[in-house]
């Protein structure tokens, strides 16, 4: 009887210091809250990584492609802001600005992936010519009322390469509509650092508004 006693004693003991010693509620709340927190971090800073084209020119679809996604930086960004299901809405001068998603909220984020296919001042220009307004530290924007749509193709686009940079040029970019002057130059180079290919300048009247 004294050892079923003292072993009831024991396990008494042992359930009460494991209860102490196991985290609380609030406690696995944090954590999970944590966990997640670091998985999302983990997952946008993967998405918003330059990406590495260290091989372009020897096939000028590859050209391209990445001209058109150059070209389209500014759209990603625009509607990224219309997606925004829970994103607020301020008006302001009669413009209408919303708020961009977290991928974009800084101007940070947004230059960092303009410089996945522009050189850093280029793609600093790209984002000082939208319309944004900080709200509480992010970034809202203001859809611009001009667009500028481009053509680009392997029909209407010639590449030369020098010394590992490549030369482009873009004819009849845009339809006769909307501009007269519709060549546009692109001087690509590859970046020291990151090795990648990156648009130096783009010299053309047509859309060069983005970049004053």
């Amino acid at each position: 009887m004294t050892k079923w006693k003292n072993w009831m004693i024991f396990l008494a003991f042992s359930l009460l210091v494991t209860g102490c010693n196991s985290p609380s509620n609030e406690e696995q709340k944090k954590e999970k809250e944590k966990t997640k927190a670091q998985a999302k971090a983990k997952v946008q800073n993967k998405s918003n990584k330059p990406s590495a084209l260290q091989k372009l020119g020897d096939n000028k679809m590859e050209v391209v492609l990445f001209l058109n996604r150059a070209e389209h930086v500014l759209e990603d960004v625009y509607y990224s802001a219309l997606e925004n299901a829970k994103g607020k809405t301020v008006y302001e001068d009669g413009l209408t600005y919303r708020e961009l998603p977290e991928r974009f909220d800084s101007k940070d984020k947004i230059v960092g992936y303009f410089s996945q296919f522009w050189s850093k001042p280029l793609a600093e220009s790209l984002y000082d010519n939208m319309s944004t307004k900080l709200v509480k530290g992010k970034v809202y924007v203001s859809l611009p009322r001009t667009d500028y749509p481009t053509l680009i193709s392997v029909r209407n686009t010639s590449v030369q390469k020098l010394d590992g940079d490549l030369n482009v040029t873009v004819e009849n970019s845009t339809d006769t509509t909307f501009a007269t002057d519709r060549t546009v130059r692109y001087q690509l180079v590859r970046d020291k650092k990151t090795k990648r290919y990156e648009i130096k300048s783009r010299k053309g009247t047509y859309g060069n508004e983005n970049f004053q």
